[in-house]
């Protein structure tokens, strides 16, 4: 049993080192911003300065040709500024910390598939299949919001699960703080908080409970509130008030609302589950491209595990499995319905929080495939899957990380689908 375990350790610290090393692989290059650092970065630095335009939306470009992000909450713009003050403001301090929230990611949620199904080497699967993940990978190297919005859904969701066996009522309010973190990271948060409380009233309606719901409406209510505007707690030291943090969300939310009309490289749920529309970072028109796009091996098969999944969800009565299986649905659906109601455009980062809950079911499918002793072939096709997914990723690595490749690779196999230019 110990050795059992001590080589599931192995493993997992395998998978992290290999997170790490992709992740901080030539992280400084390119030199340049790429994609939205051009405004992240900007506002990072009139943070760490004490300037008070990081929290003004009426300002024209203040770094030159850039302008400066004040749409999103500031919380990761804090983790960033702490890197850029430990490693000065460069292009790998500017990225560090999303490298290092990515490798914790993996970590994550070899975390959460262990609580979901109690079995090591379906958790081991899906930490490898994450980090084989095209997307997570660029977000993990790009110094903007989404990894760290995941890192704390991810948190958030594993702390929910230990209530669930605990039910130690001082876990609400620590489910709540996450949340805040999330909120005060990216308001898309609020899509996940919504889904777990409705889930969890639905729960305390059905279990005629309903003594807690004051308990959890403060922590799941008011708990991430007070979290998020203390993550403004800068804003009001340099003078502001709540009037002008006030002012500040309704600009937010009126540019959230009505935002940019179109966008070339634009899509919405249904392209994202396809892997159909990436996001081109970056170029310097010498072979060297950075796209935001998944491992297309993965994301195809994600898609069949997804498929599979609800297939026992509608075909069977409760279970144990498919109680697991609905609640990953569940995390599924918080994060790609809600788009369909946005008006704003969209585009491909904003599937990142729903990648990590498609690795787990692949894995947990995977598995399945693995136990399956007749025929004994089927260990060999689960072994070939793994490394045909090994080869596509190290195969697509070149444009997740600006490598410079050969016209013919770019068009055979980068540029196959026309939606992928």
């Amino acid at each position: 049993m110990k050795q059992t375990k001590f080589l599931i350790l192995i493993a997992l610290i395998g998978i992290l080192i290999f997170s790490w090393i992709t992740r901080f692989y030539r992280l400084s290059q390119p030199a340049s911003y790429v994609f939205d650092e051009q405004y992240h970065v900007p506002a990072v630095r009139l943070i760490n300065d004490g300037d008070q335009r990081a929290f003004e939306w009426w300002h024209g470009a203040i770094d030159g040709k850039s302008y400066h992000d004040w749409l999103h909450p500031p919380l990761a713009k804090y983790l960033q500024g702490t890197a850029m003050n430990l490693w000065g403001d460069n292009a790998f301090a500017w990225r560090a910390s999303s490298a290092i929230f990515g490798v914790m990611g993996v970590g994550l949620v070899f975390v959460l598939t262990q609580l979901v199904f109690q079995k090591p080497r379906v958790s081991l699967l899906a930490a490898l299949l994450f980090s084989l993940d095209g997307l997570w990978l660029v977000q993990s190297r790009v110094a903007m919001n989404d990894v760290f919005l995941v890192v704390w859904l991810l948190l958030a969701a594993i702390v929910y699960l230990l209530y669930q066996q605990r039910r130690q009522l001082w876990l609400l309010p620590l489910i709540g703080l996450i949340f805040g973190l999330a909120l005060a990271t990216k308001w898309s948060a609020a899509f996940w908080l919504l889904g777990f409380l409705i889930w969890e009233v639905i729960k305390l309606v059905r279990e005629k409970n309903s003594r807690l719901l004051p308990w959890l409406s403060f922590s799941w209510l008011l708990v991430p509130a007070a979290v998020y505007v203390l993550s403004f707690l800068p804003m009001f030291l340099q003078g502001k008030t709540l009037i002008d943090w006030w002012a500040l969300q309704y600009q937010v939310l009126s540019y959230q609302v009505i935002g940019p009309a179109s966008h070339l490289y634009q899509s919405g749920p249904g392209q994202w589950l396809l892997n159909w529309r990436p996001v081109w970072y970056w170029t310097n028109y010498l072979g060297r491209n950075i796209y935001a796009l998944n491992n297309p091996l993965l994301a195809w098969w994600e898609l069949i595990a997804l498929l599979l999944s609800l297939k026992v969800i509608i075909g069977k009565s409760a279970s144990k499995l498919s109680n697991s299986l609905s609640w990953l649905i569940m995390l599924l659906l918080i994060s790609l319905v809600p788009w369909l109601a946005i008006t704003r455009i969209s585009f491909y980062y904003h599937f990142l929080p729903a990648t990590p809950v498609l690795a787990i079911l692949l894995a947990y499918w995977l598995d399945k495939l693995y136990l399956t002793n007749q025929p004994p072939s089927r260990k060999l096709i689960f072994w070939a899957l793994i490394a045909a997914l090994i080869w596509s990723f190290w195969l697509f690595f070149p444009l997740w990380v600006g490598l410079p490749v050969s016209s013919d690779l770019a068009e055979i196999f980068y540029f196959a689908l026309p939606s992928w230019r």
